[in-house]
């Protein structure tokens, strides 16, 4: 998906943000998060997280849609993994604007202050 202005920009990860915003959704993430980078079949989600094949489905298709997560068949199987890299965008889109709203601080200042409170800058 080619981003063409920063408005388009923050209505993408929105739709992230949609994505990740329903507590069965994140369940799933993090489930295949814990087995990155193959990521896991939809049988083996759905036992483990005990939802039924159709909600299940509902739910990997959001997170498909939102670019979150991919699918790969493999025989009979669909295999589902989380692309990192949409949650990297994620948060690099969330600390994008840190700590430039006070930029009148000198730079030594600055780097002490980040240093003191985790500051990205």
């Amino acid at each position: 998906m080619e981003i063409k202005s920063q408005t388009d920009h923050a209505e993408a990860m929105a739709a992230v943000f949609a994505a990740l915003g329903q507590s069965s959704r994140l369940k799933i993430v993090r489930l295949l998060l814990s087995a990155h980078p193959q990521g896991l079949p939809a049988g083996e989600i759905q036992a483990a997280l005990e939802i039924a094949a159709p909600t299940l489905s509902h739910h990997l298709d959001k997170l498909r849609q939102a670019g979150v997560v991919v699918a790969q068949k493999d025989r009979q199987w669909i295999w589902y993994s989380v692309r990192s890299e949409a949650l990297k965008q994620l948060i690099d889109f969330l600390f994008e604007e840190c700590c430039t709203r006070n930029q009148v601080i000198a730079t030594d200042e600055l780097r002490l202050d980040a240093e003191s409170d985790g500051c990205c800058r």
